[in-house]
C-alpha cells in the first residue's frame, strides 16, 4: 500500500497492490491526483448542456453540447463531419521536442473540426446528443437504440420513456431513476423487472404495485401490504386521472411513507465482489457507479460490457485507462476522448476505427499516425517511444488532458453535476464560467404558471402554445411526443420547462449517489 497526496486537493489517497499491478501492466506511472480529482478532470471535458450551434462548414444549425459562444473550436454537423471532403490528415504536423506535448496537441485539436453533437444515424431526432440509432427522440443525452423518448440521460434500448435517468431495456416509463427491464412503470427509482406499477423504490420483479419499497416478486401491493385487484385499480385510477391535485396528493402520501422507510444503502444487483453503487451483473468491480455487465474495473462511471478498465467515464471497451467516452469494441485505449472502435491509441480525441495512433484528432480508419501525420510501423513505434520519453521529462506522461485546455465553460460540463463549483472557484482549474447559462436556469419564487391543472383542459386546438414555467417564469412548449404520452397514461401536464425538469432529476440522482 502506497499513500500519496493529491496534487489538486491535497487529500491523501491510497494506491493498493491491485492498483500498482494494473499501472505496471499498462506501463504508466502512479497517478498524481486522487480518484475524485481524476474523475473531475475527465468530466470537465464532457459537455452536458443542449445548445444550437452553427456548422462551421455548411452553416446549418445543429444541436450541440458545445456552446454557440465558443470561439476556440471548429464544429461540423453530422453530414459535413462524415463527408469524404473532410480530410483530418490535412492538418498533420511534426512533433516539436523543444515544446510540451499538450501545448502542441491542443494547437492541433483547436483546428481539426469536431462533430457538433456526437449523434449518428438518428431519425427525426435532431435535438439529442451523444446518440446512436434512435427515432423520434428529444432532449436526451447518451441515448442509443431508442424510440419516442424525451428528457433524460443514459437511456438505452427503450421506448416511450420520459424524464428519466439511467434506464435500460424498458418500455413505457416516466420519472425513473435507475430502471432496467420494466414496463409501464412510473415515478420510481432502483426498479428492475417491474410492470404496471408506480411510486416504487428498491423493488424487483413486482407487478401491479403502488407505494412500495424493498419488495421482490410481489403483486397487488400498496404501501407494502397485499390488496385486492379492485383496491389496486381504485388507487391507480385516482393517480392516473390527469389531475394535478390528485398527483400532488399522491406525491405527498409517497413522501410521508418514505420518511418511515429505510432506503437501500447500495444498489448492487447480481454482483460478485463489487463495491460502489448502482451496479448490475458485475464482478470484481470497485469504486464504480452506474455500471453494468462489467468485470475487473475500478474508478469507473457510466460504462457497460467492459473489462479491465480503470478511470473510465462512459460507454464500453477493454483495457482502458483515463478514458472519456469510449466507443464499443475498443481495446487498449489510454488518455483519450471519444475513441470509437479503436485499438492501441494514446492521447487522441474523436477517432473512428483506428489503430496505433498517438496524439491524433478526427481520424477515420487510420493506422500508425502521430499528430495526424502518416508513418510506417517502424517510424511510428520509434517516434511514439521518443515522445513518451519526452513526456516523462515534462511530467505529462500518465496524465489526462489538463482542464485548462477543455473547450467548455465549467458549468457546461458534467463536472458541474458531480463536483459543483462557482464562477470564482473554477479559476483554479483554468476554466471559464457562463453566467448567461446560469441566468437561463435561475429559479424564482412565486411564479404563477398557466399550465392547465387538468389534462382535459389543454388547448387541443393550439398545441404549439407557450406556457410559463413555474420555476423560472420563462416560456416553454410541449412537444407532440410528450402530449401523446400524457394523454395515453392520464398524467397531468408538468408545469416547468424541460431543461429544468432534467436539472431537477440530476440533482436528485447526484444526491442519492453521495448518500
Amino acid at each position: 500500500m502506497i499513500r500519496k497526496t493529491c496534487a489538486v486537493s491535497g487529500k491523501q489517497f491510497a494506491i493498493d497492490d491491485r492498483d500498482q499491478a494494473y499501472y505496471a501492466k499498462i506501463g504508466v506511472p502512479h497517478p498524481t491526483l486522487c480518484p475524485e480529482e481524476r474523475e473531475r478532470r475527465r468530466w470537465a471535458w464532457r459537455g452536458k448542456n443542449y445548445s444550437l450551434r452553427k456548422c462551421d462548414q455548411c452553416g446549418k444549425m445543429a444541436m450541440s453540447y458545445f456552446s454557440p459562444d465558443l470561439q476556440n473550436i471548429v464544429t461540423y454537423c453530422e453530414k459535413c463531419f462524415q463527408s469524404e471532403q473532410f480530410d483530418p490528415m490535412a492538418y498533420g504536423r511534426d512533433f516539436d521536442f523543444s515544446r510540451p506535448f499538450f501545448d502542441q496537441f491542443f494547437e492541433l485539436r483547436s483546428v481539426v473540426p469536431r462533430h457538433t453533437s456526437n449523434a449518428y444515424l438518428n431519425e427525426n431526432s435532431d435535438y439529442i446528443i451523444c446518440a446512436h440509432r434512435n427515432k423520434n427522440c428529444y432532449l436526451v443525452d447518451e441515448i442509443d437504440e431508442c424510440r419516442d423518448c424525451a428528457f433524460g440521460y443514459n437511456i438505452q434500448n427503450c421506448e416511450d420513456v420520459l424524464e428519466s435517468i439511467y434506464v435500460r431495456d424498458t418500455e413505457i416509463g416516466y420519472r425513473l431513476l435507475k430502471a432496467e427491464h420494466c414496463y409501464a412503470t412510473f415515478f420510481s427509482e432502483n426498479v428492475f423487472h417491474c410492470s404496471y406499477s408506480a411510486f416504487l423504490r428498491d423493488c424487483r420483479s413486482c407487478r401491479h404495485c403502488l407505494f412500495c419499497t424493498g419488495l421482490i416478486n410481489q403483486e397487488y401491493h400498496i404501501f407494502n401490504k397485499p390488496v385486492s385487484e379492485a383496491e389496486y385499480q381504485r388507487f391507480w385510477d385516482y393517480i392516473f386521472a390527469g389531475k394535478r391535485d390528485n398527483l400532488e396528493e399522491t406525491e405527498r402520501q409517497w413522501r410521508d411513507f418514505l420518511a418511515h422507510q429505510e432506503p437501500a444503502k447500495k444498489v448492487l444487483i447480481h454482483t460478485e465482489n463489487c463495491e460502489g453503487n448502482y451496479l448490475t451483473n458485475c464482478k470484481d468491480c470497485h469504486d464504480c457507479y452506474y455500471i453494468d455487465n462489467c468485470q475487473d474495473c475500478r474508478y469507473c462511471t457510466d460504462i457497460h460490457y467492459s473489462r479491465d478498465c480503470y478511470d473510465v467515464n462512459i460507454y464500453e471497451g477493454e483495457l482502458m485507462y483515463e478514458i472519456l467516452h469510449a466507443g464499443p469494441k475498443g481495446y487498449g485505449q489510454y488518455f483519450s476522448q471519444l475513441p470509437w472502435f479503436c485499438k492501441d491509441v494514446y492521447y487522441c480525441i474523436e477517432l473512428w476505427n483506428c489503430e496505433d495512433c498517438f496524439g491524433c484528432a478526427g481520424l477515420k480508419k487510420k493506422k500508425y499516425c502521430i499528430f495526424n501525420k502518416q508513418y510506417t510501423k517502424e517510424e511510428y513505434e520509434k517516434l511514439r517511444d521518443q515522445i513518451i520519453a519526452h513526456m516523462k521529462e515534462t511530467g505529462e506522461w500518465g496524465e489526462f488532458f489538463p482542464t485548462k485546455y477543455s473547450p467548455h465553460a465549467y458549468n457546461h460540463t458534467m463536472a458541474q453535476r458531480f463536483y459543483p463549483e462557482n464562477a470564482e472557484s473554477v479559476k483554479q482549474f483554468g476554466m471559464g464560467w457562463d453566467e448567461a447559462w446560469e441566468s437561463k436556469l435561475a429559479k424564482k419564487s412565486g411564479v404563477q404558471t398557466d399550465v392547465p391543472a387538468n389534462l382535459v383542459d389543454f388547448p387541443a386546438d393550439d398545441p404549439n402554445r407557450s406556457f410559463v414555467c413555474s420555476e423560472t417564469g420563462k416560456e416553454f412548449r410541449f412537444i407532440s411526443t410528450e402530449l401523446k404520452f400524457y394523454n395515453r397514461w392520464k398524467i397531468p401536464l408538468p408545469t416547468n420547462d424541460p431543461l429544468i425538469r432534467i436539472e431537477n432529476l440530476w440533482e436528485e440522482m447526484v444526491r442519492k449517489r453521495k448518500g
